[in-house]
C-alpha cells in the first residue's frame, strides 16, 4: 500500500561552523530561550497528533543538529532543550538510518547541485514509490509554502512545503488518504432528516440529518483511530456528530486496497466516541480558527 510521509524540517543556523544540510534551510536568527521553547513545545503537539493518523513522520538528525547548534554551543543559555526536542519527536523517525538515496546522490535545483539531505531523499522516493505522496512541514517560511523542482537525468521531481502546523499538515492530509475514502450512502439511515428505516431488528436507526454530498465532503477530514473501522466529525451545521462506518473491516481489508467505502449517519450521544477521538476534534477546532 502506498505511503503517506511527512518531513518535519527546522531552520539550521547560519554559521560557518554549523554543518547545515542546506543554504535553503538556513536563519539569520538567533532564537532565545522561550522561542526554542514554544517552537519545540509546538513540534511535539503535531507529532502526537499525527502518530495514529496514516502517515509516516520522520525528520532529518543532521537538520536537528544544524537547528539545535546554538543550544549546543550555549547550554547555559538553552537549559534541557536539546533533551526536550528529543521527547518532542518520539513517534518520529530518523529517515537517514533507512534511506533511500545514498550520500553522493546528486540532483540539480536550477543551476545548484545538491545531495545528501531532505529533498533529495525525497526525489528518490518518488522516483521509486510514485504513489507515495510526501511533504516537508517546516517552520522557516512561517506561513508561506516553498517548492521546489529536482532535476536528474532528465526526469524532474516537485518537492512541497507546507507550514509546520497542525490544520495546515491535517488539510494536506485529508486529501491523500490510502487507501482513499469513499462515500457509499445507505438508504437505512435516511437523507437530509427524512426516509430512514423505522427500525433495525428492534433498534432505533440513526439519521442523515444532511445530504450525501455533504457528508462525502465531511468523510475527508473524519478522525478515527487504528484501524480505521469506525470515523467520526463534527458537523457545525447540524451542532452533531457524525459517525462514519467502514464498509470492510481493516481485518478484511486487502493489502493492496485502493478504496475504502464509509457510510454515515448523525448520532445524539456522542459518549461512545473514543476520547482521544473528541479531543483532536476539538484541538483542530481550536487551532483553526
Amino acid at each position: 500500500m502506498a505511503n503517506n510521509i511527512i518531513a518535519l524540517i527546522f531552520p539550521e543556523y547560519n554559521d560557518k561552523s554549523n554543518p547545515t544540510t542546506s543554504s535553503d534551510l538556513t536563519t539569520d536568527i538567533l532564537y532565545d530561550d522561550k522561542t526554542f521553547g514554544e517552537q519545540i513545545k509546538e513540534a511535539g503537539i503535531l507529532v502526537d497528533f499525527f502518530k495514529d493518523e496514516v502517515c509516516q513522520m520522520v525528520y532529518d538528525s543532521k537538520n536537528v543538529n544544524a537547528y539545535l547548534y546554538p543550544v549546543n554551543s550555549l547550554p547555559e543559555c538553552y537549559p534541557s532543550r536539546a533533551r526536550q526536542l528529543r521527547t518532542a519527536l518520539n513517534g518520529a523517525k530518523d529517515w537517514r538510518k533507512n534511506r533511500i538515496s545514498s550520500e553522493t546522490e546528486e540532483y540539480n535545483i536550477h543551476f545548484n547541485t545538491v545531495k545528501d539531505e531532505i529533498r533529495t531523499e525525497i526525489a528518490s522516493i518518488k522516483k521509486s514509490s510514485a504513489n507515495d505522496s510526501i511533504i516537508i512541514a517546516t517552520n522557516i517560511f512561517g506561513r508561506n509554502c516553498k517548492n521546489w523542482e529536482l532535476k536528474k537525468d532528465d526526469k524532474s521531481f516537485t518537492v512541497e512545503s507546507i507550514p509546520m502546523l497542525i490544520p495546515d499538515l491535517f488539510g494536506w492530509l485529508s486529501k491523500h488518504h490510502k487507501p482513499l475514502r469513499k462515500y457509499e450512502w445507505n438508504e437505512k439511515h435516511g437523507e437530509n432528516g427524512k426516509g430512514a428505516h423505522s427500525d433495525n431488528n428492534g433498534d432505533e436507526v440513526s439519521v442523515l440529518l444532511c445530504s450525501k454530498e455533504h457528508a462525502a465532503e465531511l468523510l475527508k477530514i473524519a478522525i478515527g483511530e487504528p484501524n480505521y473501522d469506525m470515523l467520526h466529525c463534527y458537523d457545525s451545521e447540524y451542532d452533531k456528530y457524525m459517525e462514519y462506518k467502514a464498509g470492510c473491516k481493516f481485518a478484511n481489508l486487502q493489502p493492496d486496497a485502493k478504496e475504502r467505502t464509509y457510510h454515515s449517519y448523525h448520532i445524539n450521544d456522542e459518549s461512545g466516541i473514543p476520547k482521544r477521538v473528541v479531543f483532536k476534534i476539538k484541538l483542530l477546532k481550536k487551532l483553526s480558527k
